[in-house]
């Protein structure tokens, strides 16, 4: 679907829908943020990119990683970047964590340092990793 510029209910959603995400982006705390999934909305920005609607974890820095839902036009050579499984960086707000907006992409991914409820060693996730890298117990996520 083309966005018809000329549907004034369309375009004055996503017009304020972009207003709350740069409200976000200007005053929110940065967080990196790995996509669980990406869902096109069918709706074409120009010729060049689409709506997606992308379901992130985000990975604050002193506080607990949270869940949350955001829309970014993405142009389709851009597409590969925000597959599930990559790694974006987005801003919320510290009082409210919800809304996030996509502040921008990273080169790679963030790190998350868990301690084995059973050895004590503190250790750096890699991705898929359940076990401890130091006795091979169950690690919880």
């Amino acid at each position: 679907m083309i966005i018809d510029f000329n549907d004034p209910q369309l375009e004055n959603k996503l017009r304020a829908q972009e207003q709350v995400y740069n409200q976000v982006r200007m005053a929110g705390e940065e967080a990196p943020a790995k996509i669980l999934s990406m869902t096109d909305t069918g709706i074409r920005v120009g010729d060049t990119a689409s709506m997606v609607q992308l379901y992130v974890e985000v990975y604050p820095k002193d506080r607990p990683a949270f869940s949350a839902y955001t829309q970014q036009a993405v142009l389709d050579t851009s597409r590969p970047k925000f597959a599930p499984g990559a790694t974006i960086y987005v801003k919320f707000d510290p009082n409210e964590l919800k809304p996030v907006a996509v502040d921008h992409t990273p080169i790679e991914g963030p790190t998350r340092a868990v301690k084995c409820p059973s050895c004590g060693a503190t250790q750096t996730l890699t991705e898929g990793q359940t076990a401890c890298t130091f006795c091979g117990s169950p690690l919880t996520t």
